[in-house]
C-alpha cells in the first residue's frame, strides 16, 4: 500500500481561509495513497465548503473545544519552569522577566496539547500501520507543528516523519507584538524538515539557528495557470489590490496615495478585493477623498471569482502595501497573468517582485507621497516597456511559482521514506 499524509491546517477545507492550500492538495493527492486533513481551529458546527480529491478525508476540530480545555492543560504543565520537559535554558532566558512571554509560552503549549489530543482521537479511526509510511505535515510552524511532533511519536508505523511549512506570522518574530515565538529551537531540533515559503525565510531561520540549517529547505508555494490578463484598451490606469484588511496590510496607505493624485490629469480605476473590519472605514475614506476616480470594493470573494476578473479585465498594476509578508500568494496570482506589481520590500517579496523586471519595490516605511509619485511615473511608460515587463512576469511565474511544478516537487520531498 502507498504512503499516508496527515495534514494539519487551521480551517481548510472548512469555513473560510487558507485558500492557498486548495491548489496544493490535488497534487499531494496524486503522490499519497491517502490524505487525512485535520482542520484544527474551525467554527462550531463548520461544514466542509471546498471539494477535495476522492482519497482525501477531512475532519473539523472546533476552536471552541480547544479553547475550553486550555485552563486544565495549562495547569498540567506544572512545574512551569520545565513545562513537561519542553522548555530548556535557552527558552527560559527568552521568557525571563516577561510575564507576557511566559503566559504566551504556556498558552502555546496548552493549545498544542489539546490540538494533539483532538487529532489523536480522530486518527484512532485509521490503521496507519497499513501504509508503507506516514508523513505528518503541519502547514504552519506554530502550535500545530508541535501537535504533529506528538502525533508522529504516537504513530506505530516504523516509517514516519514530521515536517512543517513556515510563512510569515509563524516565522518572523518581528510579526509578534512581544517579538517572541515559542519553542523555535525545540521544533527545529525535532522536526525532520522545515520548509519556509521564501529564501528570505530560510536565511532568517538559518541565521538564528545555525545548527539546524540543514533541515531548512525553501519551498515556494505556487498558483494555477489561468492564462494571461487581456491587453490594455483605453487610457485608464487600472489598479488592483487584494488582501484581508488588517493593520499589517495598510491598505489605507494606497488610498491615501491615490488621494494625492486628485489633480492629476490621468484616469484611475482601483478595485480592492477582500474584507475585514476596516472595509467600511476604507469605503468611507474613498467616498470622501477619491470621488475623482472610480473605486470598487467587492469585499471578500471566492478565489475563482478573482481569477475570472483577471481573465476578463486588463490590470496595469497589482499593489501590495504590507508592513510584513512571507511571500504573498496574491502577487503570485497576479504575476501568473502577466500583471506586474508594486509592493513593499518585506519578507521574501523581492524574490517575486524583481525591481524593474516584474515590478517595483517600495521601502517598508514608504510614505503615500512615494507611492503617488511612482504611480504617476509608471503611468507615463510606453506600451513597449509595459509589454516587456508583463512578459517577464509570466516567465518568472513559470520558472519559479507554477503550482503544478512546485507542489509536485514538494510532495515527493515529504514522502515518509525519503
Amino acid at each position: 500500500m502507498g504512503s499516508c499524509l496527515v495534514l494539519l491546517t487551521k480551517t481548510y477545507p472548512f469555513a473560510k481561509g487558507e485558500e492557498f492550500i486548495e491548489d496544493e492538495v490535488p497534487h499531494l493527492a496524486e503522490h499519497f495513497e491517502k490524505i487525512i486533513i485535520l482542520a484544527t481551529s474551525t467554527p462550531e458546527g463548520a461544514v466542509q465548503t471546498r471539494a477535495v480529491p476522492k482519497n482525501v478525508t477531512a475532519h473539523a476540530i472546533a476552536a471552541s473545544a480547544v479553547k475550553k480545555a486550555l485552563p486544565a492543560n495549562g495547569l498540567s504543565l506544572f512545574p512551569f519552569t520545565s513545562c513537561g520537559g519542553l522548555v530548556d535554558d535557552g527558552e527560559r532566558n527568552q521568557v525571563h522577566g516577561s510575564l507576557k512571554r511566559r503566559a504566551y509560552l504556556l498558552y502555546f503549549i496548552a493549545k498544542a496539547k489539546e490540538v494533539y489530543r483532538q487529532c489523536s482521537r480522530v486518527l484512532r479511526r485509521y490503521d496507519l500501520t497499513a501504509f508503507d509510511g506516514v508523513t505528518f505535515y503541519s502547514f504552519w510552524l506554530y502550535d500545530v507543528a508541535l501537535a504533529a511532533l506528538w502525533l508522529r511519536e504516537d504513530c506505530k508505523n516504523p516509517v514516519k516523519k514530521a515536517v512543517s511549512r513556515a510563512h510569515g506570522y509563524d516565522l518572523y518574530t518581528s510579526r509578534n507584538s512581544m517579538n517572541y515565538l515559542p519553542l523555535r529551537r525545540f521544533l527545529l531540533e525535532r522536526l525532520d524538515a522545515v520548509y519556509p515559503c521564501s529564501q528570505n525565510g530560510t536565511d532568517y531561520l538559518a541565521g538564528l539557528y545555525p545548527p539546524y540549517a540543514r533541515k531548512l529547505h525553501t519551498a515556494y508555494l505556487g498558483t494555477r495557470d489561468f492564462g494571461l490578463s487581456p491587453e490594455q484598451k483605453g487610457d485608464v490606469l487600472q489598479l488592483v489590490s487584494c488582501c484581508h484588511i488588517s493593520p499589517v496590510k495598510r491598505v489605507e496607505l494606497l488610498a491615501q496615495a491615490l488621494a494625492l493624485l486628485s489633480g492629476w490629469k490621468g484616469k484611475i480605476h482601483w478595485v480592492h478585493f477582500g474584507g475585514g473590519q476596516g472595509l467600511e472605514e476604507l469605503k468611507a475614506y474613498a467616498a470622501e477623498h477619491l470621488a475623482f476616480l472610480e473605486a470598487e470594493f467587492p469585499g471578500p470573494v471566492q478565489n475563482e471569482a478573482l481569477m475570472r476578473y483577471y481573465q476578463t479585465h486588463h490590470v496595469d498594476w497589482f499593489v501590495n502595501t504590507s508592513s510584513s509578508e512571507g511571500l504573498p500568494v496574491s502577487i503570485m496570482e497576479a504575476c501568473s497573468f502577466g500583471i506586474p506589481a508594486i509592493a513593499t520590500d518585506v519578507g521574501g517579496t523581492s524574490e517575486l517582485v524583481r525591481e524593474g523586471e516584474t515590478g517595483f519595490l517600495l521601502p517598508a516605511d514608504f510614505r503615500p507621497e512615494d507611492l503617488a509619485d511612482l504611480l504617476k511615473r509608471l503611468a507615463g511608460r510606453n506600451q513597449k516597456e509595459n509589454a516587456a515587463m508583463r512578459a517577464r512576469c509570466r516567465q518568472v511565474w513559470q520558472e519559479s511559482f507554477c503550482g503544478e511544478t512546485n507542489f509536485a516537487r514538494f510532495a515527493q520531498e515529504i514522502q515518509p521514506g525519503v
